[in-house]
């Protein structure tokens, strides 16, 4: 690994900003890879870590294709201590078919298992079902609910898009009786209050199937959220403290539904899984090679690409079968992740990303034309995104691998820089 310089004068490596800088992890933590002795110092500025790739990350990880895989598969997100959990799927809906006809609100746990929320939902004008996991989890909810509708206020928030700025919206209800009704406008804010009531709607666009006119449901962290379709948020409201107080856990009862239709609404922008793939290259070229060395502008295409999705960065999975069964020969659990060059005249290069995650491989040309590493590659990298160590190897360390599993020709041919 080249040694990274400290001073503060050096320039982003993605927009050559002055900074100030930020450490950026090599490979993404989400993906497995907190690994404190893979950072990027003073090499990416705190506006392109945070503004840029946070949003990006977050997308990829927790709303795309690759954000499901990583549910099923990897056991915990980053290492925050206690509050450290499970990777989660964040989506403009989760739900799961009810034998009542009407969609029960669902979430993920451990590796991707889909878990009822506890819930409450106006099925008639004067009706209603319940759901959760187990009657142990409907009776916690239902005194917190009940808890919240007591109080003479309740703030309401509603998420606004990533664009603003004030990303939500806030309303007061003051309560007279069983009934609601708002005071003041709305307010626009920064950050949601700790004790709060989170309004969503129902999409009733995309779905064929009866929809609640409100659901009341406490989410896996502690939020509890209002749904709302074809009531206002007042009347739902005046319902629920009615249904609160006559519910009755004697007449409750558990069922298991056979073979469960889960459904879930994801929105991903197109190109997002290639920029954060890119990045990674970038990243680690800058740690393998060194700053000056993606400093060279025939990378300027393919940063531009990651941090503004213009020109478009590239890339297709991998069908090659023998490079496949080269990646293949990576542990089980493991991302692997190399480097690689096709040598051009006059010491020049290609530089090839090659990055497994989550058992589908990706491929693509990083730059064309650019100095000849002054490192051997290919590089390998291996991502244990059970235990959130990474591993830096040669080839001919990665041979070992290969050779355990019987796939020397592979190996060769994908070894070759010419």
């Amino acid at each position: 690994m080249n040694t990274q310089s400290t001073a503060s004068s050096l320039l982003c490596i993605y927009c050559d900003g002055p900074g100030p800088f930020s450490d950026e992890h090599v490979i993404s933590a989400g993906l497995g890879a907190d690994d404190s002795r893979f950072l990027l110092v003073d090499m990416v500025c705190r506006r392109c870590n945070t503004d840029v790739f946070g949003n990006l990350e977050r997308e990829v990880l927790r709303s795309s294709p690759i954000g499901f895989a990583r549910a099923f598969m990897q056991p915990q997100g980053r290492d925050r201590g206690k509050r450290t959990t499970a990777p989660g799927i964040q989506a403009q809906y989760k739900q799961m078919a009810n034998g009542s006809g009407y969609p029960d609100e669902i979430d993920f746990g451990p590796h991707a298992k889909p878990l009822v929320l506890p819930q409450l939902k106006i099925t008639g004008e004067k009706t209603f079902d319940s759901s959760a996991v187990g009657p142990d989890e409907l009776r916690s909810f239902i005194t917190s609910l009940s808890t919240m509708l007591q109080n003479d206020q309740v703030t309401c928030i509603r998420k606004r898009g990533p664009e603003h700025e004030l990303r939500y919206e806030a309303i007061t209800l003051l309560r007279s009786g069983e009934s609601y009704t708002q005071v003041g406008g709305s307010k626009l804010q920064a950050k949601p209050p700790q004790e709060c009531l989170w309004l969503e709607s129902y999409d009733q666009t995309r779905t064929k199937g009866m929809i609640p006119a409100a659901t009341i449901f406490l989410n896996l962290n502690g939020s509890i959220v209002l749904k709302t379709s074809s009531t206002t948020v007042e009347d739902a409201l005046h319902f629920f403290v009615r249904a609160v107080d006559q519910f009755s856990f004697d007449t409750q009862v558990t069922k298991d539904i056979e073979g469960p239709i889960v459904s879930v609404g994801l929105t991903v922008t197109i190109g997002v899984i290639e920029r954060v793939i890119a990045k990674i290259g970038i990243n680690l070229l800058a740690y393998y090679l060194g700053r000056d060395y993606v400093a060279d502008f025939g990378f300027r295409k393919v940063k531009d690409g990651i941090l503004t999705g213009t020109p478009s960065v590239g890339g297709q999975i991998v069908e090659d079968v023998s490079m496949k069964a080269m990646l293949d020969a990576a542990p089980n659990n493991h991302h692997v992740i190399f480097l690689s060059k096709v040598s051009q005249s006059g010491g020049r290069a290609a530089i090839i990303l090659v990055a497994k995650l989550y058992g589908v491989a990706h491929i693509m040309c990083l730059a064309r034309d650019v100095p000849e590493p002054h490192l051997p590659l290919p590089v390998f990298f291996l991502v244990d995104y059970v235990n959130h160590k990474v591993t830096q190897q040669s080839l001919i360390e990665y041979s070992e691998c290969l050779a355990e599993m019987g796939i020397t020709k592979a190996g060769a041919h994908y070894g070759s820089t010419k």
